[in-house]
């Protein structure tokens, strides 16, 4: 049964039941006062089918009111005049009613199309801020908005619309947040990290140019390898910077190749002005490695740098397999550092650096206090095995 026929058969039982009532109360009440019995069928079917069903209510209520129940009896005539005015009463009052019924349904229903048209934005906005795809969201959508009309569309629309608006916002304000904390990253250590390396350049420079001191061949040639040095620590200082621009702008992607740990740890160390303190001691057999040389390199650079920086004793490399993991560790007996451990603020740029290649290569890097004092800093990446092809 449609909604249509549904509606004409409430209307008919509306009418009969308002006319048994009239019936039943007839014996005990004026007949002309229970024309307001049919005035309820009217609200009722208003409320139910719409403002169209209680007008006709109205009028087959007052034709059956009329024909049944005003004498004389069974004929649309009416003995006493004063009949009609009543009727015409009934008929207003039935229409009136009719229509506040019909449009206290229209709110109500606009007003639940609009809870669930909230409760969907709701999710929405749940959805956008925890990034997850939008097609649900959409099938939903579709579902609830199902015959509310344009302006129910053109309503939710521009909800959603002014919903990815602000997650655009959103996300640019985040991307200018970290930008910033990047800058403020850079401005912090720059000097600190840079004063050094400059000063001692100057101080080098200074003493060879200074006519009044009487330099011998050693002592020129200790100020000359201090310039370079400090040239070459500027140098790394230098690339540190564009390569944590490089990792802000999300441009580092690494080339994953499989390495040896061996190969990885030599080289680093061959980038060392001060190499001759570096002990390496890597286990036999170590599995292999799947990162980009280039990066690792940097890092593990990166850590010796600091070691190196702040210890005046042997800097010991190690290496080892644990599990499915390969450990690379840096130990040295230098003051230690203040910082919490895996923290990154306040250790310079070459910590910094280290973390975000570390964790582009799927690396994880560990910075802390080092039993008996000192500083240890741990390496670890995951362990792959050699292709048969290339065993």
């Amino acid at each position: 049964m449609n909604r249509q026929t549904r509606a004409v058969a409430g209307s008919l039982a509306a009418v009969a039941v308002a006319t048994g009532l009239v019936y039943a109360l007839k014996p005990i009440a004026p007949v002309l006062s229970l024309g307001v019995v049919y005035v309820l069928a009217v609200l009722v079917c208003a409320v139910c089918f719409g403002a169209s069903y209680g007008v006709a209510v109205a009028l087959a209520s007052m034709v059956t009111f009329n024909y049944l129940f005003l004498p004389p009896v069974h004929t649309l005539t009416l003995a006493d005049a004063r009949n009609w005015a009543a009727l015409g009463v009934y008929l207003t009052t039935a229409v009136v009613a009719s229509q506040l019924a019909a449009s206290a349904r229209r709110r109500a229903a606009e007003a639940r199309q609009r809870e669930r048209e909230a409760a969907l934005l709701a999710d929405a906005a749940a959805a956008v801020l925890r990034e997850e795809p939008l097609s649900e969201i959409g099938a939903r959508a579709a579902a609830v908005l199902e015959g509310a009309g344009a302006h129910a569309r053109a309503r939710f629309d521009a909800g959603l619309a002014s919903l990815l608006a602000l997650a655009d916002e959103r996300r640019g304000a985040e991307e200018v947040r970290r930008s910033d904390a990047v800058k403020t990253v850079i401005l912090q250590t720059v000097s600190h990290d840079f004063r050094t390396p400059i000063a001692t350049i100057q101080a080098a420079v200074g003493g060879l140019e200074d006519t009044q001191l009487e330099l011998h061949a050693s002592d020129r040639s200790a100020l000359l390898e201090t310039i370079s040095v400090e040239a070459a620590r500027l140098a790394r200082l230098v690339e540190n910077v564009l390569d944590l621009s490089r990792l802000q702008a999300g441009v580092a992607a690494p080339r994953l190749e499989l390495w040896d740990v061996d190969g990885l740890l030599a080289c680093a160390v061959a980038e060392l002005s001060d190499r001759a303190r570096v002990r390496i001691a890597a286990a036999d057999g170590l599995p292999v490695i799947s990162v980009d040389s280039v990066q690792v390199q940097r890092v593990l650079v990166n850590l010796l740098d600091n070691a190196l920086k702040f210890s005046s004793d042997e800097v010991s490399l190690q290496a080892r397999a644990d599990g499915a993991h390969v450990v690379i560790e840096v130990l040295d007996r230098g003051r230690g550092i203040d910082a919490a451990p895996t923290s990154r603020r306040g250790l310079g740029l070459g910590l910094a650096i280290a973390h975000g290649f570390a964790e582009a290569n799927g690396g994880t890097l560990w910075v802390g206090v080092r039993e008996g004092g000192g500083t240890s800093a741990r390496l670890v990446f995951p362990a792959q095995s050699v292709p048969a092809t290339l065993a």
